[in-house]
């Protein structure tokens, strides 16, 4: 088993700002590489790291538990769960957490999960292979409006509509199964540039990975956490990789780090609000050339960063 080489690594590593026994959390352990770099910081006191994947905590566990299992705590968990997984580890406040969101390439790359479409798999897409619900279950389950929606807000996929009938046609016939199922179904009626194509297939199988795993949904609520989690001063990076997500981060970091809202024709404010962070990276930040060149899945990264301020602002 392998995983990718980590994005950003030392972008983010450097934005989390160590500091001596600060308590850390990798919202998205993976392959387990941010947090490989923290614990290799000897001021370090703990690190929280998560995931739902089994193959993730196995991998991470082998490589990172035996040589660095005083300060490594690896919990089973969405990121959604992080706030009352704390809890129980007894942990109210952090220093600093980081989020390395989407698919990974492993993931992609193992045949049996069927995120991606050019490799022959059962239709499953699940990130946490406990929840019952699977792609193939949605493809052939949902009713074409819901399928089109899917398509449209997590795929931005402009013929949503008409790839939602192409589906239901073929699923009259024969239950959708595997990924070429899918895949066939968009390249037999789209006829069109290879290029495009793909395109489309990317997008389609990108929705219904993001709608099956509450993606985006659980984003929103993870980023508050985080927020409210943070000691004053400590850091929050995040690196996603499509527009939908950075779009989210971008609001939540926007409207965290936004002070009074009252309006302007009010003299004085009577809204209380106060800015909660203080936004690190005014300009996103983006892989270099040569990250890219030796890590292709580094393309689309985009990364932002923020730091919690002190109570009394």
């Amino acid at each position: 088993m392998s995983y990718h080489t980590t994005v950003l690594l030392k972008e983010s590593i450097e934005l989390l700002n160590l500091k001596k026994d600060g308590i850390y959390v990798d919202a998205t352990l993976g392959g387990g590489g941010h947090t490989e770099a923290m614990l290799q910081n000897s001021l370090i006191g703990q690190v929280y790291a998560f995931d739902q994947d089994e193959d993730a905590i196995r991998y991470s566990s082998d490589r990172l538990a035996k040589s660095h299992k005083n300060k490594l705590t690896i919990i089973k968990a969405n990121f959604a769960e992080m706030r009352t997984k704390l809890a129980l580890q007894r942990i109210s406040s952090i220093d600093g957490i980081l989020f390395d969101l989407g698919v990974s390439s492993h993931q992609i790359d193992d045949e049996g999960r069927g995120f991606s479409f050019d490799k022959e798999a059962e239709l499953d897409m699940r990130m946490d292979r406990q929840i019952v619900t699977t792609a193939k279950g949605l493809l052939n389950k949902l009713p074409v409006e819901e399928l089109a929606r899917i398509f449209r807000e997590y795929g931005e996929e402009q013929a949503a509509f008409k790839i939602a009938l192409w589906i239901d046609k073929a699923r009259k016939t024969r239950p959708l199964q595997t990924t070429t199922d899918l895949s066939d179904i968009i390249e037999r009626n789209m006829r069109s540039n290879p290029i495009l194509v793909t395109k489309t297939k990317a997008r389609i199988f990108q929705a219904l990975r993001i709608y099956l795993n509450r993606e985006l949904e659980v984003l929103e609520s993870a980023l508050d956490d985080a927020i409210n989690l943070l000691n004053p001063k400590g850091r929050m990076v995040v690196i996603s990789y499509h527009s939908l997500e950075d779009r989210i981060v971008k609001n939540k970091l926007n409207s965290a780090a936004r002070g009074c809202i009252c309006p302007k024709t009010i003299l004085k404010c009577m809204c209380n609000q106060k800015p909660r962070v203080r936004i690190l990276t005014n300009k996103v930040v983006k892989p270099s050339e040569g990250e890219i060149k030796t890590n292709s899945r580094a393309r689309s990264a985009k990364l932002r960063a923020a730091e919690k301020v002190q109570e009394d602002l």
